[in-house]
């Protein structure tokens, strides 16, 4: 029995080909679900991925949310893992999360970490498991890390933000929505500090600092997440930015700013209610 589906999303011939050259090992219990996205043509799937433990599907569609909402409606075990391409997986860690769910019914989701090629942390992971509704100051997520209960967020209709992810409107910050929304639903989260993979890339917040799609989609969802300190906290996100990258302070402001208009001024337009 499949107890847990690993949700693979990828783009076209070379993310499928990024994945047969990772790591998918084989441990009890666990799958990996493929959804590849790929307009106009349908590539081959390599050699390495013609597996009983993995089903590749496909999909005339585009933007990373939208793949991962096909994966959450095809996916059919009880525990799922959002994942990318780029992911080598540490079996130990994937194992762990079966065990997590088992022994802890109340939770709907949990939030774990990776790790970078050379065994660090791109993050500032806590060391201590917390509450995902009360999380501490700077700690951020990323969709690599998210595992969940499938039924309990189908039932409730929390799929991905599709405005919102690579290849769509506002490039980033989906992950932070669909937490968002689970969360406000009524199900319980947590993290815990436990290393799932190991991450060849890095995400798109941090690779992208200062590039003005990304500071718009983050002054829109931290409109969406704050709508009483938006404003303060958009302004604060560009200072930090532009200190972080060689954007200039107004060069990092005016596209986050953007992104608390867009909020505000088409909130339904952007955020359909689950």
């Amino acid at each position: 029995m499949t107890k847990l589906q690993v949700l693979i999303a990828t783009y076209g011939q070379d993310g499928l080909d990024r994945i047969s050259a990772n790591r998918l090992p084989r441990i009890p219990g666990v799958g990996y679900l493929v959804s590849c996205q790929s307009p106009g043509s349908t590539p081959g799937i390599p050699k390495a991925l013609l597996r009983d433990d993995v089903k590749v599907i496909f999909s005339n569609s585009k933007g990373s949310s939208v793949n991962r909402n096909i994966l959450l409606r095809e996916a059919s075990a009880p525990y799922c893992l959002t994942a990318d391409d780029d992911l080598d997986f540490i079996p130990d860690g994937i194992e762990m999360i079966i065990r997590l769910f088992d022994k802890s019914p109340e939770l709907s989701v949990i939030a774990l970490q990776y790790i970078n090629s050379d065994g660090k942390t791109e993050k500032n992971y806590p060391s201590q498991p917390f509450s995902l509704s009360h999380p501490p100051k700077g700690y951020f997520i990323s969709c690599v890390e998210l595992a969940f209960r499938r039924t309990r967020i189908i039932e409730r209709m929390i799929f991905f933000n599709e405005n919102f992810g690579v290849n769509c409107i506002y490039p980033c910050g989906e992950e932070d929505l669909w937490l968002h929304d689970i969360l406000k639903s009524g199900l319980k989260g947590e993290f815990h500090p436990l290393t799932i993979a190991i991450h060849k890339g890095v995400s798109t917040g941090i690779r992208c600092i200062g590039e003005p799609g990304v500071l718009r989609a983050q002054g829109a969802v931290i409109t969406r997440l704050c709508p009483a300190t938006g404003l303060l906290r958009v302004i604060l996100k560009a200072w930090r930015s532009s200190k972080a990258s060689d954007k200039s302070l107004p060069a990092c402001l005016l596209p986050a700013l953007k992104g608390w208009k867009d909020a505000l001024l088409h909130s339904q337009k952007l955020f359909p209610h689950p």
